[in-house]
């Protein structure tokens, strides 16, 4: 993000540009933005090229840290503004600097894993030996190198230590960088708990988005305990199922669909004349992820969430607004 001065103290427009680790879709932005108090900022970004239908744009509610070095926060859209990113932002200077790893996790006993490191001040040839991941991990061979990021080809030792590693390339270095399993133990659907809208006639709907997230569970085989790796997200396949909680439930033929990227849906507002007492579209179910590890000997996982879907909220509370 290149950030300028705008016309007025304490304005500023922004240009921004950013990649998905996952698939390499290139995004541009333009924005404006007013920073209050000398650290809070307030903008607006939209996608010049989604001009005629990207009216709304995202919204940036970030907080500098003293010093103007680093800032984050979050950008988001939606009836709700349930749909967006987390973001962090590093200021750059002369040094070279790396913010991430995708994808983080390295298999053990593996060999030419292909992963790509992000920053920025890269420099475009760099030696296979100048990357350092620690003990058992070796880099292969500089597969392509940009000023913005590094992809390699990565070769794990089958007794290489499980863990996190520190990396340390180009001058540059980032702590628990990736992580080196063996196996994938679990899977976990987050957020555990989620909660949509119905909408879309009178009231936006709120949609919710799910992840399925693989874990490993450390050398004492525990879930959810402090030696536990997370390896990363994982393709599932997502389904709903009834949460029963009255005899005959049946929520899950009425509140709304899954698709295969985990984002739910939900129905219309009711009330809905093919429920038993026209009842609104409304209730709760299990969104289920179900995941097979490419070890032909693993067995397959699952995992689930609870969702609740609820009416639109009718009133919105703004408390810098006040009604005549």
């Amino acid at each position: 993000m290149t950030i300028t001065k705008g016309a007025a103290d304490g304005d500023f427009v922004t240009q921004a540009a950013y990649r998905y680790a996952d698939g390499g879709q290139s995004v541009h932005r333009a924005g404006k933005s007013v920073v209050y108090t000398g650290y809070q900022w307030r903008g607006r970004s939209t996608d010049p090229a989604l001009r005629a239908t990207d009216t709304v744009g995202l919204r940036e509610v970030m907080l500098a840290e003293p010093g103007w070095e680093e800032m984050s926060g979050r950008w988001f859209n939606g009836g709700y503004d349930e749909t967006g990113m987390d973001v962090s932002l590093h200021k750059i200077g002369a040094s070279a600097l790396i913010v991430g790893m995708s994808p983080h996790a390295l298999h053990v006993g593996v060999r030419g894993q292909e992963v790509t490191l992000f920053g920025a001040n890269l420099p475009r040839t760099v030696a296979a030996n100048a990357i350092d991941f620690g003990p058992g991990v070796s880099v292969e061979r500089v597969v392509r190198a940009t000023a913005d990021s590094i992809t390699l080809r990565v070769d794990v030792d089958a007794k290489a230590a499980i863990g996190k590693r520190d990396l340390y390339a180009a001058g540059a270095s980032l702590r628990d960088a990736a992580v080196v399993y063996d196996q994938i133990s679990r899977i976990k659907v987050t957020p555990l708990a989620g909660l949509a809208r119905t909408g879309g006639v009178v009231f936006p709907k709120q949609v919710q988005q799910f992840d399925a997230v693989a874990y490993y569970n450390g050398p004492d085989g525990k879930a959810d305990t402090d030696d536990d790796l997370e390896i990363g997200r994982v393709k599932a396949a997502w389904s709903l199922e009834e949460y029963g909680v009255t005899y005959d439930d049946d929520d899950v033929k009425f509140v709304g669909a899954v698709d295969q990227n985990g984002l739910f849906t939900p129905a219309v507002d009711g009330p809905n004349p093919n429920r038993s007492h026209n009842r609104n579209n409304v209730g709760d179910v299990w969104v289920v992820a179900s995941y097979q590890p490419a070890d032909e000997h693993a067995r397959p996982l699952k995992a689930r969430a609870h969702l609740i879907v609820t009416v639109p909220l009718y009133t919105r509370f703004v408390p810098w607004k006040t009604q005549p």
